[in-house]
């Protein structure tokens, strides 16, 4: 109903009534009746609105799933390029230490062969004076070939120890920088293990925090929501209720003004009738037909009132059902969207706790690959420097009693220069009690050798052996 003044039949069947009872010129009062209630377009606009704010949330919501799972393979893609990385770092390191340790044993091998080389030529300088000054007749000057001959050996003797020091210093230096090295390269790789597996750990404890700020969030929003619901929902009810009392006072109002409109209308008709008491008989079937008409059409305004009373309050009620079972379907929406949300976030916590677990022993197990293929290629290392460094220890051990040797055999042939030419029979003793000391001196060296040392010591021996025999042999010529 509109909220405008208008005159309603009532007062057109007074003005009416006056007219025909005399014009008494008194014209009847007007009341304004007005329906108060919702109206129709803000409540469409009231729903509207909730049904958008559900559709954002639902967008939202989207939103922030499509953010987690994009979130979640970036990391998965850092790690797994971290640890691309941290492979081919520490392969390159392993590169790099081979192909040292291959420079480092070439380095030794071909100081080997020079020092080898530089003993050979000594043993050759060696022979040659030896068998120049067995050729030498004792009149030409032996004393001076005898000085000549020490000083030769003795500057033989200090070039091959001072080749042997070298090597033995150089294979120290290097075997001790390969243990630093890969004593290095282990920890390095330690390292970098262990700051993978931290920085796996932190990535996780980030987005589980993550995970749960936003589902708290999401939570406190969705808590929000349906307490604004509820609100609503009772202050429609609150409304329906204030529509329903201020449509009772309405009837009450409207059966009151009728009431009181019928009673001054039967005042004013009994009124009339005394007034016009002599004009009874010729009015009174006018009268009673106008007063029939009156009372048939005070029945149908007032059937009509009722009516359109009822018709309003059950269309507030109906409206009010409505707004009731809509905001009942917006809190089950609510609450469904809230399980969906809580199923969703535990779902994705899993998966990134497994997921993250996962990348953690899959970088621990590459780790500890790495460090066990490091810490096996240095002990190879180290092995082989250490078996070098025995056999150039085992070569000075040679050359020293090569030397002693030498000049054993050299020192009893000087003595013998002085005294008269011996025999031949004495000489051939001579010879045999050299030959002697150098097989005894032989024996005990090879009694004094190591039992497990590498094939190239062993390879080595019987060269020495022959520059051995070689001396006794000349000695024995002598």
């Amino acid at each position: 109903m509109s909220d405008d003044v208008r005159h309603d039949a009532f007062d057109e069947l007074l003005s009416s009534q006056n007219e025909q009872g005399g014009g008494s010129g008194e014209g009847g009062n007007a009341f304004t009746v007005a329906f108060r209630g919702y109206e129709r377009r803000e409540v469409d606009d009231a729903i509207g609105e909730l049904t958008a704010r559900v559709q954002r949330y639902q967008n939202e919501l989207a939103a922030t799933e499509q953010s987690r799972r994009d979130s979640l393979d970036e990391m998965r893609a850092e790690q797994q390029a971290e640890i691309e990385k941290l492979v081919s770092d520490n392969a390159g390191a392993l590169d790099k230490l081979r192909s040292e340790q291959q420079e480092a044993h070439a380095q030794l091998e071909a100081d080997l062969a020079a020092a080898t080389a530089q003993l050979g030529e000594a043993e050759t300088k060696v022979t040659a004076l030896t068998a120049e000054l067995a050729g030498t007749p004792v009149e030409e000057g032996v004393a001076n070939d005898r000085e000549q001959f020490e000083a030769v050996l003795r500057v033989a003797e200090e070039q091959a120890s001072l080749l042997i020091r070298n090597a033995a210093s150089q294979a120290e230096r290097l075997l001790e920088a390969a243990r630093e090295q890969a004593e290095g390269v282990r920890s390095e790789a330690k390292t970098d293990a262990a700051t993978i597996v931290e920085k796996a750990q932190h990535d996780s404890d980030q987005n589980r925090l993550r995970i749960d700020t936003e589902y708290t969030a999401h939570e406190a929003r969705l808590e929000r929501e349906a307490a604004h619901a509820t609100e609503k929902v009772l202050q429609a009810e609150r409304e329906a209720e204030a529509i329903r009392s201020e449509a009772e006072k309405g009837a009450a109002a409207l059966r009151a003004m009728v009431t009181r409109e019928t009673t001054d209308m039967r005042t004013e008709a009994e009124a009339a009738v005394r007034e016009m008491n002599a004009r009874v008989l010729e009015f009174e079937e006018t009268l009673t037909r106008r007063q029939d008409d009156a009372q048939q059409e005070f029945l149908v305004l007032h059937n009509q009132a009722v009516s359109h009373a009822e018709r309003i309050t059950s269309d507030a009620n109906a409206q009010v059902a409505a707004s009731l079972e809509h905001a009942q379907r917006i809190s089950n929406k609510a609450e469904d969207y809230e399980r969906l949300m809580r199923a969703q976030a535990q779902q994705i916590d899993a998966d990134a706790r497994g997921k993250a677990q996962q990348t953690i022993d899959r970088a621990r197990e590459k780790a500890q690959k790495i460090v066990d293929t490091v810490t096996g290629h240095s002990n190879d290392v180290l092995r082989d420097a250490e078996d070098r460094a025995r056999q150039l220890r085992w070569q000075q051990q040679q050359m020293t009693s090569f030397m002693a040797e030498v000049r054993e055999l050299i020192r009893p042939d000087g003595l013998k220069v002085a005294d008269p030419a011996p025999s031949g029979d004495s000489g051939d003793a001579e010879a045999s009690r050299s030959v002697e000391r150098s097989g005894t001196v032989e024996a005990s060296e090879a009694s004094d050798e190591p039992a497990d040392d590498d094939p190239a010591a062993g390879d080595e021996g019987p060269g020495s052996g022959e520059s051995k025999t070689k001396g006794a042999a000349s000695g024995a010529s002598r």
